[in-house]
């Protein structure tokens, strides 16, 4: 009953949120010129060219993103959770993102010009040799992987801003980027996103058992004939492409990961095969209600994605905390 009612909840949630998404902004659009635009034939619409391009190349793409990214981190942090068997892991808190960042800052510093498709390339190795790193230092305890996340997170920021201060002219741009921002965005850089993230969905449901088995401890995985070596490569694997594509097309994005699964647990449960589609639809949701947020509290200009996803996040994570020093 909880999961019909959570589902019923956030879809609903979801398409006021995109309508809200595609109307508002500095330009503003009513609900029937999203109509016609979207469902009229172009040759019987009273819509102006200006507004169906809005709606189509601007608005729409960024709403879209903003599903995409929001879902793609959810799913991120679910697998980086079950890995490391602990709640508070994110691609965001264990300096994941901001390795990914770091990787694609080195990248705009040498000069280097993208296609929509190899800039995710650049940022996935960053994101990879972040994780790897991360699981090697920590030794996988819980705790340890959490202060080694923290603490690669505070250097990797940092070697971010030395790549500010180095790129000059684009420093501004790289600045708004590192925050995160869902502007501009493009067809080509919504297919990537989608093709991405279907991908990963195809090939997580099959492991939701897995994870589940994850959870628990590695001799339980092992004696129930779970190949744990493998399985967590693979996992890792797919985390750190799903975080390096939503950082390469919309810069770090905070706590989007940590909330969504942390929040759906408390209706579903711990099995993965009601988390994982949940936690994408609470990821959508809340990452479309910030880049709204984003667009509309200090209009016409635009606050950073990322000031309002870590405003948000920031005090679940502390009350993780507290609640783990309570179990303790």
């Amino acid at each position: 009953m909880k999961r019909n009612s959570l589902t019923i909840i956030l879809l609903t949630s979801l398409f006021l949120l995109i309508v809200l998404g595609i109307c508002l902004g500095s330009v503003k659009i009513s609900f029937s010129d999203i109509i016609q635009t979207l469902f009229v034939p172009k040759a019987s619409r009273t819509v102006s060219k200006n507004t169906a391009y809005i709606i189509l190349n601007l608005r729409l793409p960024r709403v879209l993103t903003a599903i995409l990214s929001g879902s793609a981190l959810a799913l991120s942090a679910l697998v980086f959770q079950s890995v490391f068997r602990n709640p508070m892991a994110d691609s965001y808190i264990l300096g994941v993102s901001s390795g990914s960042s770091l990787a694609v800052g080195i990248a705009f510093v040498l000069g280097l010009n993208f296609a929509e498709v190899a800039l995710p390339s650049v940022a996935f190795i960053g994101a990879l040799l972040t994780t790897v790193l991360l699981f090697v230092i920590s030794k996988r305890n819980p705790l340890s992987m959490l202060l080694s996340g923290i603490a690669l997170n505070f250097l990797f920021s940092s070697l971010t801003t030395l790549t500010i201060t180095l790129a000059k002219k684009k420093a501004e741009n790289i600045i708004f980027w590192s925050l995160g921002s869902l502007s501009n965005m493009t067809w080509p850089k919504v297919l990537v996103l989608t093709f991405i993230l279907f991908f990963s969905i195809i090939i997580l449901t099959k492991y939701c058992n897995a994870m589940d088995l994850l959870l628990m401890d590695e001799s339980t995985a092992i004696s129930s004939g779970l190949n744990v070596k493998t399985t967590r490569t693979v996992l890792l694997i797919l985390s750190s492409l799903l975080t390096a594509t939503v950082v390469s097309f919309c810069g770090i994005i905070g706590f989007v990961g940590l909330m969504s699964p942390h929040f759906v647990r408390i209706f579903v449960g711990p099995k993965h095969k009601r988390l994982l589609p949940l936690s994408m639809l609470m990821g959508s949701v809340i990452m479309l209600f910030s880049d709204i947020v984003s667009r509309i509290i200090i209009s016409p200009s635009e606050l950073p994605i990322g000031i309002v996803t870590s405003i948000l996040g920031a005090p679940v994570f502390i009350a993780l905390l507290r609640r783990r020093s309570h179990v303790k």
